[in-house]
């Protein structure tokens, strides 16, 4: 999180820390950003970087919450749209945010999250044990709860809260796997289509949903 120092800056330091942050976290990974590369970028002493941020993880974890605040208000948009049908929801926001993750202007971006960059290091010691206590994760709790408030339970097998919260980390870890595999592929010698990974996220979806064995009618 940042520091108070950062948020008493003026519009234009701030845009343009933000945009060298934008520059170096598309070249890398967090593990090989350059906080020197940053502050260049910037126009900035390396001395008043660490009297923003405590390290360039505080950086890149701010950033990247605001790069997915948008985002998460299309899905709650949808849900709003489909009545708090969370596959229906689910299936309409993928189709979106596929385009904007591998197409948008933060794509180099999405693309080192999308190759378990953010799963991966979100375990860092920089987090530790308590990484569930960095504003971060608390703003992806809250995306959690405010999603469980919205969804309709009526059709689903779901007793409780916990189930529930369940069910949307698993339809979240399948997302991440589509995106992830998605960016995977390009460096094959076949790479897949955005439509191969809707049709592949879509499949998946409704495993969830409707379950992959079929029915006593359709086996005859």
């Amino acid at each position: 999180m940042p520091k108070a120092t950062y948020f008493n800056l003026n519009k234009e330091k701030k845009a343009r820390l933000m945009q060298a942050a934008q520059h170096e976290f598309s070249r890398a990974s967090l593990g090989e950003v350059s906080v020197s590369a940053i502050v260049e970028d910037a126009q900035i002493p390396r001395g008043s970087f660490y009297q923003y941020f405590e390290n360039k993880e505080d950086l890149y974890f701010y950033f990247l919450g605001n790069l997915m605040t948008d985002m998460e208000q299309h899905f709650f948009d949808m849900l709003e749209k489909t009545h708090g049908d969370i596959f229906k929801s689910m299936k309409y926001f993928f189709d979106f945010a596929v385009g904007e993750i591998t197409e948008g202007p933060n794509a180099d971006i999405f693309k080192n999250v999308g190759s378990n960059d953010f799963q991966r290091d979100h375990h860092s010691k920089h987090f530790g044990k308590d990484h569930h206590k960095h504003p971060f994760f608390q703003s992806m709790q809250a995306v959690e709860d405010k999603i469980s408030k919205m969804v309709d339970r009526s059709k689903l097998r779901i007793n409780n809260d916990a189930e529930l919260k369940a069910l949307q980390r698993l339809i979240f870890t399948v997302f991440v796997h589509a995106i992830g595999h998605y960016f995977r592929s390009q460096k094959e010698e076949s790479p897949e289509t955005i439509a191969d990974a809707k049709a592949e996220f879509a499949t998946t979806l409704d495993w969830i949903a409707n379950g992959a064995l079929k029915s006593k009618k359709e086996l005859g």
